[in-house]
């Protein structure tokens, strides 16, 4: 293990990352934040600017006294791993400088909470009441963690050669990573291309249906990064339907395969229809829209018809879970028993594989249920021999068991963190919700962690213990746990361990 190529290589990502302090700066002056400093400036200004030298600056020494190198496997485990900790620490400098949060848990359970996409909050409500220019930097964090800010550095670092694709397939945001183009750095360009595409695309949507370019811009960020942040204390539910029904759209674009938006951008738009992920990713939004509508028919209220409003909400919160976006229309935690338990299990499921959506993926999802069905087939008639095929492609037996282990890993901690989180004093439903929302990086949960309350009700140190299940569940378990594997540091080349998270 050599730690200079590790600090140096962060400390590169950390000199790219403390540019991004300077856009709240820009919502900082143009709406004249108090108190003003001189006069003119706004003090919040001037922490965003503060807190962006300082990044820098702790950059600078971290890249000159590591070597910013090409690496080995093992090495972008830890890469990926200590980077997301470490820039959600310095992300938490400006809560805590401006004092909306006091505690440095908090600020650091805001911070993870952002660049995880996770979207839990500790903010005090009304959040109307906090300044524009931290509010942006809540959903520009989530933008960046949404496609993440390892990807942006290989697509802009120019001494990444082979070391950049150990990094880019410990850091995408799904169980796979899909060369795009023949070169990694290429790759990782076109990710953002189509990720800056859409998000674009949905600002100008958000305008035309008259919302402040403000919004527009914010929960583009947070919509595109399946992370759910809002300024507003209602969420989405401030707005009209209409733009509701924009949200829906991009939210179910943001938890597709980005594999697949490419196909579609190059004109393979039969083939990305193909994909048995993709379809199988609509079919359950479309079976959970239809539960929930027939459960709810009548209760919900809207400028539509009683039918279209109640179609509206359904599906809003189906695909806000299930693509663990955790944006609200409505309170879903007062819904029937049922569909808690359905948004519950949604939590689990998450979005398709390549997405910025969390949770276990539509893919794993899929392979379990056709291992399964094979295992039912060979139960019947022993020699018969079976393949476990997604779409044209036979899966290979090493990636079957990974899926398993993925899924028993993920249940375990999941299991750890609901334990934990009911010692410390909350009810089991809000333990068990507050430990699914946050290692699939949902956001809102049922009961003391529902969409009209929030992560306050954690005990302090739960909110630590929280703040790690969202990045394991950031980092797609595997990798995090490699992190403590002795075997992880004694090895100059380790290749078994990232191929867990290649399954």
């Amino acid at each position: 293990m050599r730690w200079k190529v590790i600090v140096g290589n962060i400390g590169s990502v950390l000199k790219l990352f403390g540019l991004a302090f300077l856009v709240p700066v820009i919502p900082a002056l143009w709406y004249q934040e108090a108190p003003l400093v001189f006069g003119f400036l706004p003090a919040t200004a001037l922490v965003f600017l503060f807190v962006a030298s300082f990044t820098i600056s702790l950059g600078h020494p971290a890249q000159a006294f590591g070597r910013p190198e090409d690496f080995y496997q093992n090495e972008a485990i830890v890469i990926v791993s200590l980077t997301w900790i470490v820039l959600a620490l310095v992300s938490s400098l400006p809560f805590l400088i401006t004092g909306v949060l006091t505690s440095p848990i908090d600020a650091f359970f805001e911070a993870m909470s952002g660049m995880t996409t996770t979207g839990a909050t500790v903010l005090p409500y009304p959040l109307e009441q906090h300044p524009k220019s931290l509010m942006l930097w809540r959903g520009f964090l989530q933008w960046l963690g949404g496609m993440g800010v390892i990807v942006l550095s290989v697509a802009i670092l120019t001494k990444l050669s082979s070391g950049g694709l150990s990094l880019l397939e410990a850091e995408s945001p799904g169980p796979t990573m899909t060369r795009l183009k023949p070169k990694i750095k290429e790759t990782a360009k076109w990710l953002w291309y189509l990720y800056g595409l859409l998000t674009l695309m949905q600002v100008l949507m958000l305008l035309g249906a008259k919302v402040s370019l403000y919004d527009a811009v914010y929960h583009s960020f947070t919509t595109m990064a399946t992370g759910g942040f809002s300024p507003h204390t209602g969420s989405i539910g401030y707005f009209s339907s209409t733009v509701q029904w924009i949200i829906i759209f991009f939210m179910i674009m943001a938890g597709t395969n980005f594999a697949l938006h490419y196909q579609v951008f190059r004109g393979n738009i039969r083939n990305a229809l193909k994909n048995s992920e993709f379809r199988t990713y609509l079919a359950i939004i479309f079976g959970a829209t239809v539960f929930i509508t027939l459960v709810n028919v009548g209760t919900t209220i809207g400028g539509e018809l009683p039918i279209i409003s109640d179609i509206r909400h359904s599906l809003f919160q189906a695909v806000s879970i299930m693509t663990t976006t955790g944006y609200a229309t409505v309170n879903f935690d007062k819904w029937p028993e049922v569909l808690r338990l359905l948004l519950l299990i949604l939590m689990f499921i998450g979005g398709s594989a390549g997405s910025t959506g969390g949770g276990m993926k539509v893919m794993r999802v899929l392979l379990v249920f056709k291992m399964i069905k094979r295992k039912f087939k060979q139960f019947i008639n022993p020699r018969r021999v079976e393949v476990v095929r997604m779409g044209d492609s036979v899966i290979d037996e090493k990636v079957l068991d990974t899926v398993v282990m993925f899924f028993c890993g993920y249940l375990i901690i999941f299991a750890v963190g609901a334990f934990i989180m009911v010692g410390m004093g909350l009810d089991i439903v809000s333990g068990i919700a507050a430990s699914a929302t946050t290692i699939g990086n949902v956001g809102p949960g049922l009961g003391m962690v529902g969409p009209e309350n929030n992560f306050r009700a954690v005990p302090l140190y739960g909110r630590l213990v929280l703040s790690l299940l969202m990045w394991i569940g950031r980092l797609e378990v595997f990798t995090a746990i490699a992190l403590f594997s002795p075997q992880l540091y004694k090895k100059r080349k380790l290749r078994s361990i990232l191929s867990f998270r290649k399954s």
